[in-house]
């Protein structure tokens, strides 16, 4: 009796047999024929596929992926999987991801239709005990592309309000009436990236080592409604509809207790981190913003460029994840860029970066007027692949003689343009400056008048910056002008120094 009762002890301590996990993952770039192509519908489900397979518990053999295909393809597929489902002798899980267009009442494959109610009643009706649906779908659009079809109400997904659909989840990512994004940066659909994101650790607030599904769209509608929020669709705000009867909150991935195929990114401090694979400009695998220390993200072996966002800054550098091992990314190794430095080099959809500057310098004599010491300020505007500075400055100038004395006075307002080049920390500007110029004369002799005349300037100036900390860079320049006085056209040259902070 006691062998028994210690028997029926251990068994209960033993962990419930996972349920199998089987998925249909669909890509779609093609919608109707009247509709234009996306870019990342078919690459959105080869990265949810993969990660399916990594850290989802999903079989290679149980995940289904469909890229290039119609309506009927997508039909029998799920007809198909739910066989499979039913003839599984324990409890079953249905993952089913579709990107692509998408309307009010269908989804949009390559030149057919496949009716949402149909999808619904596809999935609800499946022998799987617990059944999810993810739609990343809408219109279509052009430099931030908005995906799907024609300009009718973003689709909703209704149940009966008595269905038999225990244990069913469906999201979308966006409301009715709004436009899901697809973004050039992330090389992806703005919903699918974070959501991606979120099942790879970066939702996993707890620090459990487990993404919940309830985790994973908290974390991507966030991010999703962040990050779409100053494009030119507007806000996308992702829905949701959990009909999960009561059970606990079901787990979707495992990142930290992945099988041995992958390895864990720790980041040690809070931040955004944007992490890429093969180099500064791979395809971007996740991204993390969190507010506590130790986020996790588990990627498959290899070397990543991760890049950390502060307020004016980036700090970007290479970290190498190795297999079935934890891997802190040490900050320290970090290279600090400057948001002016990705802008101009147009690697972000930050469109400007603003900095203010004083400066000090010399100008050559004019006329034999005397060497002029100068001040000022400027404002720069640094836009890609080309920065646009404006300053203000005011010299003076003495020279003496035996018979004469004149003190020279000049406002000066000026415009360059000039293309930067980056070497390491400094970074080197070459271009065009023109201003406009006001003299001021004072004579000391009581039968002299005083007078003043207007010119303008233009010649190449030469600049360079270097960082020093913080918001502040250190900046030398200089330039061969060419004036345009009265009568005259003196050549003189300028060089000065100063020190700016970015805004």
């Amino acid at each position: 009796m006691r062998l028994v009762v210690l028997l029926l002890l251990v068994f209960a301590a033993l962990p419930a047999s996972a349920a199998r996990r089987f998925a249909l993952v669909i890509g779609a770039n093609a919608g109707e024929p009247n509709e234009v192509r996306l870019r990342y519908a078919e690459s959105d489900a080869e990265r949810m596929a993969r990660i399916l397979r990594d850290v989802g518990g999903f079989e290679a053999s149980d995940v289904l992926l469909l890229t290039q295909v119609d309506a009927e393809n997508v039909r029998r597929a799920l007809i198909g999987l739910n066989a499979r489902v039913r003839a599984e002798r324990g409890e079953a899980l249905l993952f089913v991801y579709y990107s692509g267009h998408g309307s009010a009442d269908a989804l949009h494959l390559a030149g057919s239709r496949f009716d949402m109610s149909e999808l619904k009643e596809l999935v609800s009706g499946s022998p799987a005990k617990q059944r999810v649906l993810v739609i990343d779908a809408c219109r279509s659009g052009a430099i931030t592309r908005i995906k799907g079809g024609h300009a009718a109400p973003g689709f909703q997904i209704a149940f009966d309000k008595a269905s038999a659909a225990e244990g069913v989840a469906i999201l979308t990512s966006s409301a009715a009436g709004e436009d899901s994004q697809e973004s050039d940066e992330y090389g992806a659909s703005i919903f699918t990236h974070y959501l991606a994101s979120a099942l790879l650790g970066a939702a996993d607030h707890d620090g459990d080592g487990k993404v919940t599904l309830a985790e994973a769209f908290s974390y991507a509608s966030e991010r999703t409604l962040v990050a779409s929020a100053s494009t030119v669709a507007g806000p996308q705000h992702p829905t949701y509809r959990f009909d999960l009867g009561g059970r606990d909150d079901l787990v979707l991935t495992r990142p930290a207790h992945a099988d041995r195929a992958v390895g864990l990114l720790t980041f040690p401090e809070a931040g955004s981190y944007l992490v890429s694979q093969g180099g500064q400009h791979g395809a971007v695998v996740a991204e993390v913003t969190t507010e506590a220390r130790g986020a996790r993200l588990a990627l498959r072996p290899g070397s990543y460029f991760v890049t950390k966002r502060a307020r004016d800054h980036l700090m970007q550098g290479e970290v190498r994840v190795k297999q079935a091992t934890s891997t802190t990314l040490k900050l320290e190794s970090l290279r600090r860029i400057d948001y002016a430095q990705v802008v101009r080099k147009g690697g972000t959809d930050r469109g400007a970066a603003w900095s203010t500057f004083a400066h000090g310098g010399v100008r050559g004599a004019i006329f034999d007027l005397g060497t002029s010491t100068y001040g000022g300020v400027g404002f720069r505007l640094d836009v890609p692949f080309l920065t646009v500075e404006t300053r203000f400055g005011y010299g003076t100038s003495s020279t003496r003689s035996e018979r004469l004395e004149i003190d020279t006075r000049e406002l000066r307002l000026s415009m360059a343009g000039l293309r930067a080049f980056d070497f390491g920390l400094a970074t080197v500007g070459v271009g065009v400056e023109a201003g406009i110029d006001r003299f001021d004369q004072r004579f000391h002799e009581a039968q002299t008048p005083d007078r003043g005349t207007w010119g303008a300037d233009v010649g190449p100036v030469l600049a360079l910056e270097v960082p020093l900390g913080g918001s502040f860079f250190l900046r030398g320049d200089g330039a061969l002008l060419t004036y345009f006085l009265p009568g005259e056209t003196p050549v003189s040259w300028r060089a000065g120094a100063g020190i700016g902070s970015f805004l």
